[in-house]
């Protein structure tokens, strides 16, 4: 990786392959097991999307922060930076509850779409590698 625009386009090409896969998937819920298990693919991808959403941004804060105390000899990271990262978590933790225990939406369809990011990952690293590729060759 070259600078930070290759890394933010990544980032970027990551949340898009993410919506688009988990759309693919709950398309093929839709198919294969139903409406609800389609319903509970789809709020499982907007979460994993949200997740990874947040988790970017937070990251980028906690490397700003660090960049700006760089030669600080106690680093201070404000508690509003805590409780935002495990504010997320609880956050989806609740709206998982609410989704499988009393939504009673089938749970193998909606941790199919919270993980929708991985294979948005795959596809990504096929992406860079066919494209790295490129690049080398033309050096």
């Amino acid at each position: 990786m070259t600078s930070d625009s290759e890394s933010n386009a990544i980032e970027r090409r990551l949340e898009w392959l993410t919506l688009a896969l988990g759309a693919g998937m709950t398309i093929a819920a839709r198919i294969g097991w139903g409406l609800r298990a389609a319903e509970a693919c789809a709020v499982g991808t907007a979460i994993c999307w949200l997740n990874f959403r947040w988790l970017r941004l937070g990251a980028a804060a906690l490397m700003r922060l660090g960049v700006a105390q760089a030669g600080a000899e106690h680093v201070h990271v404000p508690r509003s930076t805590h409780v935002k990262f495990l504010g997320r978590l609880v956050l989806l933790l609740v709206v998982a509850y609410v989704i499988l225990a009393w939504l009673r939406l089938p749970a193998v369809a909606f941790l199919c779409g919270a993980v929708a990011v991985v294979p948005a990952i795959v596809v990504e690293l096929f992406y860079e590698l066919a494209h790295g590729y490129h690049r080398w060759k033309a050096l």
